[in-house]
């Protein structure tokens, strides 16, 4: 099916051309999810076939922008997404844009939909926020795709590097570092990582900068001591318990969340063991909830609010055809009781 240049192709042009209801073709862009795979490839294959942009989409390019941004995070039930997503939305709406924000729930299926749905709704730019391994032919693919469509993207995550306009993420490995040496320079030993699983982009980056931290103050790789646990609380706990139940137990933990580290907190009091007096704790992400804890939890990390304000500032300086820089945020160690000595 063909559509003349004069008459933009209609939700009905790509409805017919799929062979589908438009009532289907609108759930694709709205509600990927609730459609069959094969359907939404029949569907995307039309809207790239007659070019299609949704209604609401055109109005707003004809002035230029949408003055709406889209913000994925890998997971908004993590303390450091939810105020993440905070930070970017109060920074976007003193520039007088909307956030749309969607959660991945760490399904790599639904980022591929999500980043070639956004930008036939209009959206002007994408904040990429997760820890989840992401690199894959399809995401570049589907990113340099929405870039070619003139919807900047933003990468909150340290891979899939030269694919989008900017990066701005944290440095991970001086993150895990900077951790593991304050415990050893109150003398612990040994200091154990309770980091993430293989799914984790971030987990070789924390387990280099504890090894590096390790091997300065004189100890070999074998001597480390690594837990592996899914970023939740139960995950951890249980990871922490089979530390605690080995030959060895540890002085020191260094956790790869504050999630991880509520986890760490509810296996050390079950055990009796008291923190910091036996076992100092640190967590790789600095989250307003770790000054709620009790003790007051020790963390490594960036400043979310001025982080996430610097991510909308940049992507909608990048919208707008000014100067927008891609930068590495340096982490900082945050002293509180549960490493004190």
């Amino acid at each position: 099916m063909t559509v003349s240049s004069a008459a933009p192709a209609t939700m009905l042009d790509v409805a017919r051309a799929a062979g589908v209801s438009r009532a289907t073709v609108s759930r694709v862009f709205t509600a990927p999810s609730s459609v069959a795979e094969e359907t939404r490839t029949k569907v995307m294959d039309a809207v790239a076939q007659l070019n299609y942009v949704l209604n609401s989409a055109a109005r707003s390019l004809r002035s230029g922008r949408s003055n709406t941004i889209a913000l994925l995070v890998g997971d908004i039930a993590q303390p450091f997404h939810s105020q993440l997503a905070k930070a970017v939305a109060h920074a976007a709406e003193g520039r007088g844009y909307s956030v749309l924000l969607c959660d991945l729930d760490h399904s790599i299926t639904r980022l591929e939909r999500l980043l070639e749905s956004l930008p036939l709704q209009g959206v002007d730019g994408v904040i990429l926020a997760t820890g989840d391994d992401i690199d894959t032919d399809a995401v570049r693919a589907a990113i340099r795709e929405a870039e070619e469509r003139d919807t900047k993207v933003l990468l909150g995550t340290p891979q899939l590097a030269g694919i989008a306009t900017l990066v701005m993420t944290t440095d991970y490995e001086s993150v895990a570092y900077q951790a593991t040496k304050h415990l050893l320079d109150q003398e612990r030993w040994p200091v154990a990582l309770l980091g993430g699983g293989a799914s984790s982009v971030l987990s070789p980056l924390l387990k280099q900068g504890y090894l590096r931290a390790c091997s300065e103050a004189g100890h070999s790789a074998a001597d480390a001591m690594l837990a592996v646990t899914e970023y939740s609380t139960d995950a951890a706990r249980a990871a922490t318990q089979g530390l605690l139940s080995g030959p060895v137990r540890p002085e020191g933990i260094v956790a790869s969340s504050v999630s991880v580290a509520l986890g760490a907190m509810s296996a050390l009091a079950d055990a009796g063991l008291g923190t910091p007096g036996q076992i100092g704790l640190v967590a790789c992400e600095e989250v307003l909830l770790a000054e709620q804890l009790r003790p007051r939890l020790t963390t490594v990390g960036t400043k979310l609010d001025l982080q996430g304000a610097a991510m909308a500032d940049a992507l909608i300086d990048a919208i707008q055809g000014n100067s927008a820089e891609s930068q590495d945020w340096v982490p900082q160690l945050n002293l509180r009781e549960s490493s004190a000595r």
